[in-house]
Order: structure tokens, then sequence, then C-alpha cells
């Protein structure tokens, strides 16, 4: 019996240790952590980094790779890497918000793996972190998005649910089940901002623990409907927030308390990037240069020292082929630029990488039916039909006309129409117009048919 209670204490006394590891702060030892996620990376979203930043703290924002910049509803690609340059981690949520609860299991394997290599490929840290699109998800799900390499699984609900006295009021440091944290309710246009306090203060005065915030709109004009969140509240509880600190409550990413991602070093220099003068898009650009220009500030007042870095993708802190920054400098293929500073006392950046893609060369494309000199009886279907290809960015449609008019617009490959000419006698003159990613077009060489009685 005693050797028995000798490993009980022992194991207690490993799990307090690891507890503390993770929760620990810089200066005091804290009981309380609240995360501040923000889901579907949402355009008002960017709005809430000089909130964040001017308070010192960070949020986790899940993004849905297949949207990012896809309409005004959405970040571009370069506002994310505003957000994960001032040290907001940047988490995963399905390439187009796919509730995975009802798609077969190839395909939330897509969603939820491709979702993560393409934050990836954008320059960003690979993504640690995952939020279950609706809140929705089973032992599938959990066991895909596990799969896929991600650490946790953000849910929503399970904490200070209304009219529940025996539900828990934080979720627990480490988690029970990391790909089913829990949360308190979604945050949505009826919390107020006293209810988004008590959150917190329930979990203050129960032990502590880790209270995961949900948030989608920050705007005042119920920019994501009912799930919006006014900027006025959201402003005055991270005003409140920031002063919890003061009785140990701190502010961290979901990386952060799960280990598996480091806080931004502290008095580090920061750098910025531009591309020809304006903030870098990941997206393709329609050239065959782009002007990079890096600049650096020190938050502590101390005196930028250097900045290093390297256009082959390789480690800037390490890499032979590394360069101090003198001044702008030209990219005229696409490249990924990774980039630090240092100052002059000893603090070092934490690397950021920058992709840049240049694609001036337009696509080729070749009508291959229907033949040249060929008669139709009129009201018959014509097949249309044209090859297309683009080293570069890649083809994204191809269009088929008729002299100046429009008759069909395909998007996948074998690009194809089945065109009834109704009753358009005489002859006429088709081309395909193929356009890639970074907007080149081309026309291919006409075809010209008659159409007869």
């Amino acid at each position: 019996m005693r050797r028995r209670l000798s490993l009980i204490v022992a194991a207690l006394a490993v799990v307090a240790t690891s507890l503390t590891a993770i929760i620990q702060p810089a200066a005091a030892a804290t009981n309380t952590i609240v995360s501040l996620t923000f889901d579907d990376g949402h355009s008002s979203h960017i709005n809430t980094l000089p909130m964040l930043q001017s308070r010192g703290l960070r949020g986790t924002f899940y993004v849905n790779s297949g949207w990012v910049g896809s309409s005004d509803y959405y970040m571009p690609w370069s506002e994310i890497h505003a957000l994960a340059d001032a040290g907001n981690e940047i988490g995963g949520h399905t390439v187009r918000h796919t509730n995975l609860t009802t798609v077969s299991l190839a395909t939330a394997q897509r969603e939820v793996c491709d979702d993560r290599a393409n934050i990836a490929a954008q320059g960003f840290p690979t993504p640690v972190s995952f939020a279950y699109p609706e809140a929705e998800f089973n032992a599938t799900a959990k066991q895909v998005v596990a799969g896929c390499g991600y650490s946790s699984a953000r849910a929503v609900g399970g904490v200070s649910e209304p009219g529940c006295d025996e539900c828990p009021r934080a979720e627990s440091v480490p988690p029970v089940d990391a790909f089913a944290l829990q949360t308190p309710p979604s945050v949505d246009l009826r919390t107020s901002l006293a209810e988004l306090q008590a959150y917190v203060t329930n979990a203050e005065t129960s032990g502590g623990g880790w209270v995961v915030l949900t948030f989608h709109g920050i705007c005042s004009n119920s920019c994501t409907g009912d799930l919006s969140y006014s900027t006025a509240n959201f402003t005055a509880f991270l005003d409140w927030l920031k002063l919890r600190e003061a009785n140990g409550t701190v502010v961290r990413t979901v990386g952060e308390v799960m280990g598996v991602a480091s806080p931004p070093p502290a008095g580090a220099p920061v750098t910025s990037i531009t591309c020809s003068g304006a903030p870098c898009s990941s997206g393709w650009y329609r050239s065959t240069s782009v002007n990079v220009a890096l600049s650096a500030s020190d938050p502590d007042g101390s005196a930028v020292a250097s900045t290093r870095y390297t256009t082959d993708g390789s480690d800037p802190t390490t890499s032979a082929t590394a360069s101090n920054y003198a001044g702008p400098f030209a990219v005229t293929s696409t490249t990924t630029v990774r980039y630090y500073s240092t100052d002059v006392d000893g603090h070092a950046e934490t690397v950021k990488s920058q992709l840049i893609q240049l694609d001036a060369t337009a696509p080729t494309v070749t009508m291959t039916s229907p033949q040249p000199n060929t008669s139709y009886r009129r009201r018959t279907a014509i097949p249309l039909a044209a090859t297309a290809g683009d080293a570069g960015s890649g083809v994204t449609r191809v269009v088929f006309r008729d002299g100046a008019t429009t008759l069909a617009t395909d998007t996948t490959a074998p690009y194809s129409y089945s065109w009834n000419s109704g009753n358009r006698t005489g002859s006429h003159t088709l081309t395909a117009v193929a356009t890639d990613t970074a907007g080149n077009t081309t026309t291919s060489a006409p075809v010209t048919i008659t159409v007869t009685r």
C-alpha cells in the first residue's frame, strides 16, 4: 500500500510539473489561461491586429485555405501574413469549411490534410491547431485530424453551458481529449460583455484552467450575421482581460498551451516585407520582376543590428547563401524569401517566410474540334474542344467564342463544349481563349466552319 501511494504521489508530481511548464508565464505562476480564437478567415479579423498588438496579446486564427481572398468576405493571404508576423497563430479549418461528419473518409482527409499543406505552402509554420467546421466532429473526424499531423482540434461547447451547473468552468491543462477541446458557447450578438467576462472569472474562482473563446466576425455591422461581436465590446473585453494579468490570468495561443508552438522572442525586432511598394501577395504576379524591400523596427527601442535573408528557401540563420539586407532587390522567378532581424542587444527575430510567385508567360491553347472547313446542319450539336497548358501558374479556364460572341466557359480539362448553332446558318469563326491564374491570356488560331440549312 505504501509503495502504491508513493507511485501515485510521484505520478501527480510529474503531472503538476508538466502543467506548470505549459502555463507558466514569464513573471509569475498562473492558474487560468485564455485563448482568443477566430474562425473562417473573415475579413474583419485583420482589424483585430492593432487591437491585439497594442495590448501585447495574440490569438489563434483558423482559416479555410480554399476561401482565402476569394471575395471581400475573406482575408487575402497578405493580411493573414500580417497577423502571423505579429505573433498570432494560423490554424487549419479545412479547405472549404467542410462538415467532416457528413462526407466520406477520403473527402475528409483531403479537406483536412490539403488545408494544412496549403497553409504551409504559403510560407507559414505548418499548422498545429485545428477547429472543426460547424463545431461538428465524431471519432472518424478526430482520427483524420490527428492523422494529418495536428496536435489539437477545437470544438464549441462543454464549458460554462447555460443552465448546466455540472458543466466545467474551464478546459483542463493538459486537456483530457486534445482533439475535442471544450469551450464556452461561441461568442455572438447575444453575448454581453459581462457574460464574456464571466467565462473568465468563473474559471478563476473554480480552480483555474483553460478558457478557449470562439469568435467569428468582429464588427459593428453584423458582418457575419448572428455570429458577429461588436468592436466596442471586443476592445472593452481586451482592456479588461489585459488587467487580469495582475490576478495571474494570461492569454496564450492554442499552440502555446499545447506546448507545440513558441511565442515570439521577447524584445526581438519586427521585420516587414513589401513587394513593388505594396504588401506582398501570395497570389501570382503577372510580371517578370518584383522589387522586394525589407524594413525592421525594434519594439523595446534598441537599434536593429542587421537583417538577413535568403532567396532559395534556406534558413538565413545558418545558410551560406544568406545575405545582409542593404536595399531593395529584384525577384525574377517564383521565390521563397526567408528573413529575420537582430538588434544590438542580441535579440533575434523568428525567421519569417514570403512566397513570391511570378508568371508573365501566356498559356498555350489549340482548338482540336471541329476540323476547319467542316459543314454542319443547323440545330445539330457541334463538338468544340481545345487543349491548353501553362508551365507557370496553371490554366484556370478556356472560353469558346464564335467571333466576338462567347459561347461557353470551361474551367476543367479536358476543355470541351457541345454547341447547338440553332438557326445561325452561314460561316462561323471559332476560337478558344485560355487564361492562367496570373491573368495571362492566349487566343487559339481560328477554325472556320459552315452551318447549312
